[in-house]
């Protein structure tokens, strides 16, 4: 893993979807020592961390939008000399299905196509400029199904909750698409899962009537994680504490390399999805982003 991160102290750290949940807990740890800027939907939220905090900075916007992505990196450059560390853990779970203004599915556009958009937009920065790790918080190690790739991009009757399952194992996919392209590089990905942690989107969130019940069942016979001790799990890996971060880019809940299923695993696969991803962002911002 590269050692940009290695101590967190002194580094500039971005955190999306850093107003609540997983995300506030791990900025509030990482801002004592580091540079710690959040990216929220909630103006106050952010405004709250950035006066409570020396250290602490952060830009109200809506990252399920992706013109409003495209504007954002821009932005960062005004205030941040440089990135370390990217950690993407802006989510939300729903049943009934809402689409962004964009046309996206606004749960896949959110945990999954906004997500690959920053991270792109970031790498085609200086070389400063290219953040030295990236973490993403989604499902690692979900096996997809047969039929994964034809529900790319998915079907305008496919409910949020599919949607949001979708752009989940897409994340898994595209951590090792990344890793292998930037080989050599000084940019590592890894896909996180969190595991059963008790967030105001597992409390909160839509889950269809037919799972509810698992739902409820899991969650009185499996202990729900703190936020606050996952996030300490993700400043571990940052600092390079756990080794099979540096061999394996999906990670799960205890630190634990996973090695994926055969599918998640197929280069063809992985290209696909790529490329699918890449024409379906260009379709919403009605341009080539030119990064394939």
């Amino acid at each position: 893993m590269p050692t940009v991160c290695a101590q967190m102290k002194g580094k500039n750290i971005v955190v999306v979807g850093g107003t609540s949940g997983i995300g506030r807990s791990l900025a509030e740890q990482l801002v004592p020592h580091n540079r710690v800027f959040i990216i929220g939907r909630s103006s106050d939220k952010v405004t709250e961390f950035a006066e409570q905090h020396r250290n602490g900075g952060g830009l109200a916007a809506d990252m399920s939008l992706l013109r409003v992505v495209s504007e954002v990196v821009p932005q960062l450059r005004e205030h941040l000399g440089g990135i370390d560390g990217v950690v993407h853990a802006a989510d939300l779970i729903r049943v009934n299905r809402l689409d962004t203004t964009e046309g996206l599915e606004v749960s896949i556009a959110t945990n999954y196509y906004s997500r690959v958009l920053f991270n792109q937009l970031l790498l085609m920065q200086d070389r400063e400029w290219r953040p030295g790790l990236i973490l993403h918080v989604a499902f690692a190690g979900f096996r997809p199904g047969r039929h994964f790739l034809s529900s790319f991009p998915i079907s305008p009757k496919a409910s949020s909750f599919k949607a949001h399952a979708l752009g989940q194992i897409a994340n898994d996919f595209y951590g090792l698409t990344m890793n292998r392209k930037l080989r050599g590089t000084d940019t590592q990905f890894n896909i996180l899962n969190p595991g059963s942690v008790n967030t105001e989107i597992r409390r909160t969130g839509q889950f269809p009537s037919i799972v509810k019940p698992l739902v409820w069942l899991m969650e009185r016979l499996i202990p729900m994680t703190p936020p606050d001790d996952y996030a300490r799990l993700l400043v571990d890996v940052m600092s390079g504490r756990f080794s099979q971060a540096e061999e394996f880019t999906l990670i799960d809940s205890k630190g634990r390399g996973i090695p994926g299923s055969p599918r998640v695993n197929d280069l063809d696969t992985q290209e696909r999805l790529y490329e699918l991803t890449t024409r379906e962002i260009d379709r919403v911002l009605g341009y080539s982003t030119d990064w394939a």
